[in-house]
């Protein structure tokens, strides 16, 4: 790029000159806003600092436009997306990243404005062919859809090639295991008295996740407005507890009616709580959790997996803990409680949601929905 002045209207202009990607010379032009008489220093100086800005700018652009695609899928990741997402989130796509996408062979050295549909399909068809579910590839394909619309946005690249492939279809959800309510109620009494037994009531009663519970406080149990407010998050993400003051999606932030049962089962625990606290003395670690352990300090979200796989199968049990969600669905289901309201109870955004992982639960509406036509319909008729 070169520069030079002009003079126009009694004013020096700048006059940049530079060659396009196509070899084609370029011009424009800008005021410097000095006048002729006695600003030619002034002028040059400008000039030159212009034309050293412009010159860097140019480098850059050349630089982004050449960038390899997993460099920019990286840069992408960490610049951009670590901000986006929740902290356990952004390490599983970090994992997705650098374990899988980048360690695909075809990827490497490929420029972003050389990426075609024809390779991301080719990423799509071997992650099939080697046994990869179809709803892990769409998880991944997703992360790489996603950078690349940013690309777009950034005009870095004209379209967004991962629009043009195939995916697998999807897997139906087949149901995961859900017990009945003689069972739960048998399941409590194994964990009568166990380091998890709050987690694992508040999980029975109201379907919470994992997360939900652990990250329970005292402050969203209201005793006197018999409510308990599900506002708050615990996870875990490389060996450290992360606390949130949100939840997995916006509806998941819900109120939840006290019942009777577990308004006398909290105030017994926090009394306990309070003994403990008097007990420890200054080794107490007030979290404020309604899940914690002795002295204070929270349960730890992977233990609480981990303990319920070791106690049930003590107990010749085979359950996993967040059956425990799909349990709650059931008891509601056969309590007559509707679909609608089984989803704001467990915090769904939409009744899809819930009838795609609970439909099977929800086959009872069937067989009720005929007696009603029969009775509307025939039995007046066969009476006659």
């Amino acid at each position: 790029m070169t520069g030079s002045l002009r003079i126009k209207h009694k004013t020096y202009y700048m006059l940049f000159s530079w060659k396009d990607e196509s070899g084609q010379w370029r011009q424009k032009s800008e005021s410097t806003g000095i006048p002729e008489r006695g600003g030619k220093r002034k002028a040059q100086e400008m000039l030159n600092i212009r034309l050293e800005e412009l010159q860097l700018q140019s480098t850059a652009s050349l630089t982004i436009k050449d960038v390899p695609f997993l460099d920019f899928l990286k840069d992408w990741l960490n610049d951009r997306m670590i901000s986006e997402l929740r902290p356990n989130t952004f390490t599983q796509y970090r994992k997705v990243v650098e374990n899988n996408i980048c360690q695909y062979k075809p990827f490497l050295g490929v420029k972003l404005k050389k990426l075609t549909p024809a390779l991301v399909q080719s990423y799509i068809n071997d992650r099939v062919n080697g046994g990869l579910s179809p709803n892990s590839i769409r998880k991944y394909y997703c992360i790489i859809h996603k950078c690349l619309d940013y690309a777009v946005k950034l005009d870095m690249i004209p379209y967004n090639p991962a629009d043009r492939v195939e995916l697998p279809k999807k897997q139906k959800y087949q149901g995961a295991k859900a017990l009945a309510p003689d069972q739960l109620l048998a399941l409590l009494e194994i964990f009568r008295d166990d380091p998890i037994e709050p987690v694992v009531r508040l999980a029975v009663t109201y379907g919470m996740r994992r997360s939900e519970i652990c990250g329970l406080l005292w402050d969203a149990v209201d005793f006197d407005a018999g409510t308990l407010y599900v506002h708050h998050t615990a996870v875990k993400n490389q060996g450290e507890i992360l606390f949130a003051d949100r939840t997995k999606t916006a509806t998941s932030r819900r109120h939840l009616p006290l019942t009777a049962s577990m308004r006398d089962y909290l105030l017994e625990l926090k009394a306990e709580q309070d003994q403990n606290q008097r007990l420890f003395g200054r080794a107490y670690i007030n979290s404020g959790c309604v899940c914690a352990k002795p002295d204070g300090t929270p349960i730890d979200p992977d233990f609480v997996t981990h303990h319920f796989r070791r106690v049930v199968q003590a107990h010749g049990l085979t359950c996993r803990f967040h059956d425990l969600r799909h349990s709650a669905v059931n008891t509601l289901r056969k309590g007559g409680c509707d679909v609608k309201d089984i989803q704001a109870w467990l915090g769904h955004s939409d009744v899809s949601t819930t009838l795609n992982v609970y439909g099977h639960l929800m086959d009872g509406d069937m067989s009720r929905m005929g007696d009603v036509m029969d009775k509307m319909l025939f039995e007046d008729s066969a009476a006659g």
